[in-house]
């Protein structure tokens, strides 16, 4: 097939340079701005401090804000016990309220199966106690009337009353018998903001009940409620994400992600977020030193970013000496091993074709197209002329 071709002729894993964020996450070059080791660090201090850390990721389109979520999740996994769930936001109107990322963001991405199986793991990590006293356990617990009383509702039942359950808890519509059996007297579809933020702390607090680890929210693509116009809707948004912010809310970590070329265009569902002016509602629980720009990159790190990224997809075992010196054979172009199948000449022409979109997206799209066309030219190696 051409596209193992593509990799074995230039001696790399893949035939391209694209990167998957959740997939390519153990790579993550150097660059200015961004110090993956002290953000890790400082995740670790409040996490050990009992202080659910709470962070805002920023900047241009392609910047790697979606990378930097998962390099950061990944790293702060193998130094803390946390369940890390990715959420992205759906795509919204301008009348969409907090239900919607509730909905069709937080919970389906938590999904069914695991729900329904941390509160039955609950039930029996409390043990053989009548109903009244499994609630009165569980609201110990999460502090939580309304979801304690559904969740003990599911004391021996069947299959079908977890079904119940889930349809309720993930806030659609629920007939009346239903939710009669589930102690509720209404569905959560026109449940307040707020409401329906404490149940997701009361999740985060089974989940550190049961399992022992710190949930942890990596809410990506909020860029996306800049389109929520209306101001009811937005408020919404506000008040679900001040509980979720809070300092003083320790069960659930929440990291964000919003694509954004400067802080004023931050959307309404945060509140005022000029760079000047005085942080609104959210990101001032957050914090002004949590707000953190994933800028493009410097001028100084495209030939280190280039550089590891050869490095992370070039296939081992591969001798590119050998590559080097059959491809210097036909060519006057000079070559550096770091950066092949690329010549020196290559890369300079590449940096020159980017122009002001330095970001890590335009870089590898760019630099995918150029193996690409040097393949189908039946080209060694990526020359200058292939890119210019």
């Amino acid at each position: 097939m051409a596209n193992e071709g593509i990799a074995k002729w230039f001696g790399l894993k893949r035939s391209n340079f694209i990167l998957d964020p959740k997939t390519d996450s153990d790579f993550y070059a150097r660059r200015t701005g961004i110090d993956i080791n002290s953000i890790v660090n400082n995740l670790q201090i409040d996490l050990v401090t009992d202080v659910s850390p709470k962070r805002f990721f920023w900047g241009i389109y392609g910047g790697g804000k979606t990378h930097t979520l998962f390099k950061v999740s990944k790293e702060l996994e193998k130094h803390i016990s946390i369940y890390p769930i990715y959420v992205e936001c759906p795509n919204v109107s301008k009348k969409s309220t907090f239900l919607h990322l509730y909905h069709d963001g937080i919970m389906a991405s938590m999904g069914q199966d695991y729900i329904t199986d941390l509160f039955k793991e609950l039930i029996r990590k409390i043990g053989l106690v009548d109903r009244d006293e499994l609630e009165r356990r569980i609201r110990a617990i999460i502090d939580n009337a309304e979801l304690s009383k559904a969740i003990a509702s599911l004391l021996g039942a069947d299959p079908l009353k977890y079904l119940s359950f889930w349809r309720y808890l993930s806030g659609v519509s629920v007939p009346s018998r239903d939710l009669g059996e589930l102690g509720q007297t209404e569905d959560l579809t026109n449940a307040e903001p707020t409401k329906l933020a404490a149940i997701i702390i009361g999740i985060g607090k089974v989940i550190k009940g049961v399992q022992g680890k710190t949930l942890v929210l990596l809410l990506d693509e909020l860029d996306r409620l800049q389109i929520v116009t209306d101001e009811a809707s937005a408020l919404s948004f506000q008040n679900a994400f001040r509980i979720l912010s809070d300092p003083n809310q320790k069960d659930v970590a929440t990291i964000m992600g919003c694509s954004a070329v400067s802080m004023n265009e931050i959307p309404d569902a945060f509140g005022q977020a000029g760079e000047r002016a005085a942080l609104g509602p959210v990101l001032s629980k957050i914090g002004r030193s949590n707000l953190i720009e994933v800028p493009q990159l410097n001028q100084n790190d495209i030939d280190e970013f280039i550089k590891e990224i050869v490095e992370y997809l070039r296939e081992p075992g591969v001798d590119i000496s050998k590559k080097i010196a059959e491809a210097k054979k036909g060519s006057r172009e000079d070559f550096d091993l770091n950066f092949f199948p690329f010549s020196k000449e290559a890369i300079e022409a590449l940096k020159s074709a980017l122009g002001h979109a330095m970001t890590p997206r335009e870089i590898t799209l760019k630099m995918t197209q150029a193996i690409g066309k040097a393949f189908l030219m039946k080209k060694p190696f990526v020359t200058q002329d292939v890119i210019e």
